[in-house]
């Protein structure tokens, strides 16, 4: 009989210390606490995932939501540490699926996710303003997609690589004038090269009408001033100025 009750107590002991469990509702010693649905002692279907604070003694919810097996897992809303917010899909634990993310830095991302990354078609907006909608792969641009400068009142369309920007066009967007610094002049129309024997590189040396003096003798990537009137026929797959990202 000894024996018995000091079994018993070491095991209500042991229950106490890893958790108080009040109806549907568990508070862990540390803080955590979790009021929903049950299924063989696990989390399962919709349920809420706070913490008490140790400085302030308030509540913080963490995750509101469903669960599968004790494991998010379907549609929820998740806070993070750092002030940063999810609303979307999970899928064991991970953010998957289709889902919405504010980050404490200000940027915005809206569309696929797979196993917590930005995967798929997605719309990705800058605490600048600057936005990105198109492909992503483990959280980068990566295939076709459009890049808008906003500030400037720009647009990159093409492939993009590693976040890298590879292939194709700059072009001033509809929203130009209003940009806050907008281009002085629009960018004049790019065509390709199909003549190789009349044009065996993409430099070409422009003449101001006036003076007749040389302007550029290098790939053409400045913009000329307002006095000379461009006739380029450049490459744009060879326009350094188009590698990386403002």
């Amino acid at each position: 009989m000894l024996w018995y009750n000091i079994f018993q107590s070491i095991a209500a002991f042991k229950i106490y210390k890893i958790c108080v469990t009040v109806n549907e509702l568990e508070q862990l010693l540390d803080g955590w606490m979790y009021n929903g649905s049950w299924l063989n002692d696990k989390k399962h279907g919709c349920g809420i995932l706070s913490k008490i604070s140790k400085e302030d003694h308030t509540i913080h919810r963490y995750y509101i939501g469903q669960w599968v097996a004790g494991k998010k897992q379907g549609f929820g809303h998740n806070w993070f540490e750092d002030g940063s917010y999810y609303e979307g899909d999970f899928c064991r634990n991970k953010r998957h699926g289709y889902g919405r993310m504010w980050h404490c830095n200000g940027d915005y991302y809206e569309g696929a996710w797979k196993d917590d990354f930005y995967h798929g078609m997605g719309l990705l907006v800058k605490e600048n303003g600057n936005k990105y909608e198109g492909q992503f792969i483990k959280g980068k641009k990566e295939g076709y997609g459009t890049f808008y400068h906003i500030i400037t009142g720009q647009e990159q369309r093409g492939f993009w690589t590693n976040d890298w920007f590879i292939n194709g066009t700059m072009s001033d967007a509809d929203f130009r004038q209003s940009a806050t610094r907008p281009t002085p002049y629009p960018i004049p129309e790019l065509k390709v090269i199909t003549d190789i024997n009349n044009a065996q590189d993409t430099s070409e040396t422009i003449y101001d009408n006036k003076k007749g003096e040389s302007f550029f003798t290098e790939p053409f990537c400045k913009r000329a001033s307002k006095r000379i009137v461009p006739n380029i026929c450049v490459s744009i797959n060879t326009c350094p100025c188009l590698n990386s990202v403002l």
